[in-house]
């Protein structure tokens, strides 16, 4: 279970003592004086210890051998791509500017110190190099930017090795030494979280680049010790449990942007320096590349706003910091094709005016890992839909055009907390921009986030509301019961802060993906979210979700109540208002059209509420949360629509069909329900195409399908359905 404040406290007693009375640190440093770490674990690093005679004695250490910078500097010379990103980097490293931005400096540092390497020692760039340095180390940083100056100063005392004199070394060591140090004063958040990663990966850096150097001997070992635990027992097999290999990160897009370059690099630092290719065997990288391209939205390759999204661009800078190396390492064609997007995409925006995207350092890692002998796998050549089964997502779309319908189905089978939200068999749609979208805004300051963006209200799946029902209402799940609005939503509460905390069939296991099905004619996706709600209501929630391309979506649900639930809510979010009319909903995007037809529940055993506008747009039990910060609603929505059956019971059933249009004209599918004695078929007529599916008894969940051309009555699929 996740740790209490109480639990937290006593976790650093026991490791106090336990690493006094064990005498892990070494050298003649007493454990009081150096800094606490939650989670360290003395014997274990006992363990670790002999691994630390791997590092290599000479320098460099990280990332490059004096060969491979050779092999490098030869690249740059015959490799036309290798060669144009020189260029952009090289005129700056002769020059004299840098910022006195702690976020960006360090990041100039390590660029100008590598293009130093690469031009053979020039002495301009030294001069460059060391003002940069002198700069840092005598900088004041914060819990972000202290990892930032030690990344930056330990690559500098590793690089320029040669050059520096004695008095130089000590410096720089001494500040990489001390700007390590300061990083534990930062709290040391979960495995599953991007702090971690930033705030304390770059430790190992210090550790590696001043091991056995003679500066401070004592802390350069303990802190490659905690570095090197960090990676190999926590933060590697963090990410094979959460993405199974097959790619993805909870946290949501933009925040896996945002530390997953700074993570692929600790891996490839511990390699580089040590010789143990941690590459040959870990896979929780795997796929990384496949999941950006099958998640970036079609009409502006954008990415998806599921969980905290920041920044919906995908032409990422951070993308191409670490996108070569997934290429190099693991041989990864996509990974390449994504490097050369950013590239191709850098330099267009620069022609157009960002004057700053291609100089000032940038570009380095670039340098490094580019290998020309990977051929580049385009998007395009890719199957249309994907399952990615560490995180639960599935992406699908009728093409890889920028006018194809898009949507993303959700079913996590961990909760992990943090940035992650409540939208188990949650889904969007697109075409043209968002139709049925997550709504609400990523906003941490305000109660917006905690009471309506991260909660079940916000998303399109079910909410089942029992009035005795208490949620905190905090930004993270924290605070008292009864705090928060109860929007008959999922669990919303903390989540593990380790990785041996998760075990099988516990708490943080919420859902799950029961089926998955793709062909060139449909995608079936049936997810199991009963455990992400409390058991006090829920009894099952299944849902099936067939796509039938180009436009045609069928939804159906299974959900099973206690006695105690007295309403439950089938939601859709849109930016527009949607214009209900009977059993059907029309709603009018920028660039496009959906449509809904609900079979089940029958009329007039239903209510259909719309909720929204201005003063409603993120509203949960008569108030309205908003959030405190501008925003598009383009990307946030403003409306929200609400099946509900009239009559309570412990069973419940919903059958919509949803197909999207271009912008100009709504095209309404013809949908007819047939019952017979063993059970139903719903059959769908869309734009030339028949759909018959078979409901197995009195079950939404789908056991047949036909797909038949409508003119010609070609079967053009008939199969059956994997069970959920």
């Amino acid at each position: 279970m996740a740790a209490t404040y109480e639990g937290v406290c006593e976790m650093r007693r026991f490791a106090v003592s336990t690493l006094a009375a064990v005498g892990v640190l070494a050298g003649s440093r007493a454990t009081a004086d150096w800094p606490d770490l939650r989670g360290r674990d003395a014997v274990r690093q006992q363990a670790l210890a002999p691994k630390l005679a791997l590092i290599r004695r000479e320098h460099p250490r990280i990332f490059c051998t004096e060969q491979e910078i050779e092999a490098i500097r030869q690249r740059c010379a015959t490799d036309p791509v290798s060669r144009e990103v020189w260029g952009w980097i090289e005129p700056w490293a002769r020059g004299n500017h840098y910022y006195q931005n702690l976020w960006a400096t360090p990041t100039q540092l390590q660029g100008c110190v590598i293009a130093y390497r690469l031009a053979d020692r020039d002495p301009a760039m030294l001069k460059h190099a060391i003002a940069i340095a002198d700069y840092l180390a005598q900088a004041q940083g914060d819990g972000w930017t202290w990892p930032r100056i030690t990344k930056a100063l330990a690559m500098a005392y590793d690089w320029l090795y040669d050059d520096l004199s004695p008095e130089q070394k000590q410096r720089y060591g001494r500040a990489a030494i001390n700007a390590a140090q300061q990083c534990y004063k930062t709290w040391r958040h979960s495995e599953f979280n991007n702090h971690l990663y930033l705030e304390y990966g770059p430790v190992l850096y210090a550790g590696i680049a001043l091991q056995n150097e003679g500066i401070d001997d004592a802390a350069a070992r303990q802190l490659a010790l905690d570095g090197l635990d960090l990676l190999l027992n926590h933060m590697l097999p963090a990410h094979e449990l959460v993405t199974q290999g097959q790619g993805g990160w909870h946290e949501s897009m933009s925040y896996h942007a945002f530390f997953t370059y700074e993570f692929a690099q600790l891996v490839e630092l511990w390699s580089s320096a040590s010789g143990e290719n941690l590459w040959e065997t870990f896979t929780g990288l795997d796929n990384d590349a496949a999941w950006l391209a099958y998640c970036a939205r079609p009409w502006d390759s954008g990415r998806v706003a599921m969980a905290d999204i920041g920044d919906y661009d995908s032409f990422d800078g951070q993308i191409t910091d670490y996108m070569p190396l997934l290429a190099l390492r693991k041989r990864d064609g996509v990974a390449a094709w994504w490097g050369e997007q950013i590239r191709q995409e850098s330099a267009r925006r620069h022609a157009a005016g960002r004057q700053y995207i291609l100089g000032d350092g940038k570009w380095w890692e670039y340098l490094l890992w580019h290998d020309p002998s990977v051929t580049p796998v385009a998007r395009d050549t890719l199957p249309l839909s994907r399952h990615f089964g560490g995180i639960g997502w599935v992406s699908m779309r009728s093409s890889w055009q920028p006018d194809g319908t898009f949507a993303l189905f959700t079913c996590a089978p961990l909760w992990l907390g943090g940035h992650q939200h409540c939208d188990n068999n949650g889904f969007v749609i697109g075409k043209g921009g968002w139709l049925a979208l997550d709504s609400g805004v990523y906003d941490a300051e305000t109660n917006h986030r905690g009471r309506y963006y991260a909660r079940t209200v916000a998303h399109n799946t079910i909410t089942v509301t029992d009035p005795a029902e208490q949620f905190a209402g905090g930004t993270w799940g924290y605070g008292a019961p009864g705090q928060g609005p109860n929007d008959g939503g999922q669990l919303y509460n903390t989540g593990p802060d380790f990785v041996t905390e998760v075990q099988p069939g516990d708490q943080y296991h919420r859902g799950r993906i029961v089926t998955y099905e793709a062909t060139d004619r449909y995608v079936l996706v049936v997810g199991d979210a009963t455990r992400s709600y409390s058991p006090s209501k829920m009894k099952e929630f299944t849902r099936a979700f067939l796509f039938v391309p180009p436009d045609c979506f069928i939804i159906g649900d299974l959900v099973r109540v206690a006695p105690n639930a007295d309403r439950v809510r089938w939601l859709l979010h849109s930016v527009t208002e949607p214009k209900v009319e009977g059993d059907r909903v029309e709603i009018i995007g920028d660039g496009g059209r959906l449509v809904m037809q609900t079979v089940v529940p029958f009329a007039p055993s239903r209510d259909i509420t719309v909720v929204g506008g201005p003063g409603h747009e993120f509203e949960v039990n008569g108030v309205n949360y908003a959030p405190g910060k501008e925003y598009d609603p383009a990307e946030a929505g403003q409306w929200r629509l609400e099946l509900a059956p009239k009559a309570p019971d412990t069973q419940y059933r919903f059958l919509n069909v949803l197909a999207t249009s271009e912008g100009g004209s709504t095209v309404w599918p013809e949908v007819v329900h047939q019952s017979d004695p063993t059970g139903a078929t719903l059959v769908v007529r869309l734009s030339g195409t028949e759909v018959a599916v078979r409901l197995a008894g009195e079950s939404p969940l789908f056991s047949h399908l036909t797909i038949r051309d409508a003119k010609t009555n070609e079967v053009l699929c008939d199969r059956e359905l994997g069970e959920g």
